[in-house]
């Protein structure tokens, strides 16, 4: 049942995130489906900063080759190929400027790898691209302004505005992380105390507040309070000081590296230590949005990262709570807080986004868009949909590229319902709109689980009889997917 690849010739692109430990290539369509992925690990000797730059670049080109022969694809057919690296980027010249945990610091990225591959390259930086992924075909979708923050093991940003990445000045633009949340200075009030000392009036106490230094070399930083090396760092202390947590043994007997997972496990069992934890970063996230609104007031604010993905289920009415709670008055307006859509694709799809933009086509505009051509469907008597004179009485889903693909039918316990699974298959690949087609329909309602996912994306959804399912599907000029379902 699936659609063989009919795209034009130079209507391919590649995305490439190269990260400390993985690249990851995807061959994209230019309407943004990913067709394709190959990963592998990022060369090491001993760390990636020790590893020589043309070792890197040999497996961002071998990366890229091994995934169009796979494909059964050539350089030929590539319109163009996006990179997109952790740290300081010229977009227009292609070189990196520095990558702190890498070692492509001063490395003109761009020009090398289109003198290997003979394709244009663009380069991004990580967050920016996967800020602009989100954009294109995620939870930003549909807006011109747009601000996505990633926690992960650090916290990085990106803002879109006017449908274009906003670099800056100095090509740092988005580097929320490091926005200082504390200030790391003595209070005023012990220098004027200070000189009154000898008449008995002491010093307040506390005056300099004890702060972690960040890995960029300063104090105070947003991500030394809520990302998951900060939330690391909290369960360790509270540890060593007595507190009982059971997050060791649910990370493998070690609190060296506490992964997400585990983080998101803690939080199912109603962990003291971590629930505790979590909620504080959940809150200074709350603020940092906060912060993002009063500063730019973009029309969403996408959340995303690691952290987020494990505990958006705990960690996003905290965050909704401290925002809703703001007491600076504002117009009216569409404003939103949402969770990441595209997930590990988010900067593979920002870096064709890019590229595509250099190339005169930026896919954020309405008139670049381009939708994916969809089936024509027809519905015929006794509950049966023909799709080019093919007929379909089982269950299957239509995916935002237009791709048929089967559904397992549910438990005859839960046989007119929709799993969560069902919900995130539908939604893959960026979608509007998602209709659920049933004889059933009246008897079907989406579980709050369901539901809270689809409105934590901003995805809309009807639930139809099948000939009206049919017509929507038909006649509406969004990008769609759909769930069919048979009695």
């Amino acid at each position: 049942m699936k659609r063989s690849l009919s795209q034009s010739r130079k209507n391919y692109y590649v995305g490439v995130d190269v990260g400390g430990t993985k690249i990851q290539a995807s061959l994209i369509t230019g309407f943004g489906s990913v067709l394709a992925n190959y990963r592998c690990e990022t060369p090491r000797n001993g760390s990636v900063c020790n590893s020589s730059v043309e070792t890197t670049l040999n497996a961002v080109e071998e990366s890229i080759r091994i995934l169009l022969h796979d494909q059964n694809q050539t350089l030929d057919e590539i319109a163009g190929i996006g990179i997109a690296v952790p740290g300081v980027v010229q977009q227009e010249s292609g070189l990196v400027v520095v990558t702190p945990n890498m070692n492509l610091s001063g490395v003109e990225l761009g020009q090398m790898m289109k003198d290997r591959l003979g394709v244009p390259v663009a380069i991004g930086n990580d967050c920016n691209l996967g800020t602009l992924g989100e954009c294109w075909l995620g939870s930003g979708r549909n807006t011109s302004s747009c601000v996505g923050i990633f926690v992960g093991t650090g916290i990085g940003a990106g803002i879109v505005f006017d449908n274009r990445v906003l670099s800056g000045a100095g090509q740092a633009a988005g580097e929320i992380g490091h926005i200082i949340s504390q200030i790391p200075c003595e209070n005023w009030r012990k220098n004027i105390t200070a000189t009154k000392h000898k008449q008995g009036i002491k010093s307040p106490k506390n005056s300099l507040p004890e702060l972690s230094r960040c890995g960029c070399g300063n104090y105070g930083c947003f991500e030394t309070f809520a990302s998951r090396t900060a939330m690391e760092r909290f369960i360790r202390e509270a540890v060593d000081h007595g507190a009982k947590s059971v997050i060791a043994e649910l990370n493998g007997g070690s609190l060296d590296i506490i992964k997400s997972g585990a983080i998101a496990k803690a939080l199912k069992v109603n962990d003291k230590v971590v629930t505790s934890i979590v909620r504080y970063a959940a809150q200074v996230i709350g603020y940092a949005c906060l912060t993002v609104r009063h500063l730019i007031d973009p029309e969403v604010i996408v959340l995303g990262g690691g952290v987020i993905e494990a505990c958006q289920k705990f960690m996003m009415p905290i965050i909704d709570a401290v925002v809703a709670n703001d007491q600076l008055p504002s117009a009216s307006g569409k404003r939103r807080i949402l969770v990441s859509s595209l997930g590990d694709n988010a900067v593979v799809l920002g870096a064709v986004a890019l590229v595509r933009s250099l190339n005169g086509s930026n896919p954020l505009r309405k008139t670049h868009r381009i939708i994916p051509k969809y089936p024509q469907l027809h519905f015929m008597a006794e509950n049966v949909i023909h799709i080019a004179d093919e007929p379909y009485a089982e269950d299957f889903f239509i995916l935002s590229d237009g791709m048929i693909q089967p559904r397992l039918k549910l438990p005859k316990k839960n046989i007119h319902g929709f799993r969560l699974k069902d919900i995130q298959t539908a939604a893959n690949g960026g979608v509007d709109l998602i209709i659920f087609g049933s004889p059933n329909a009246g008897e079907i309602a989406l579980s709050g689980k369901c539901h809270d996912y689809l409105f934590r994306r901003g995805i809309d959804y009807r639930i139809l009889p099948l000939d009206e399912a049919v017509h929507l599907y038909n006649t509406v000029a969004v990008r769609r997917a759909a769930v069919w379902h048979f009695a």
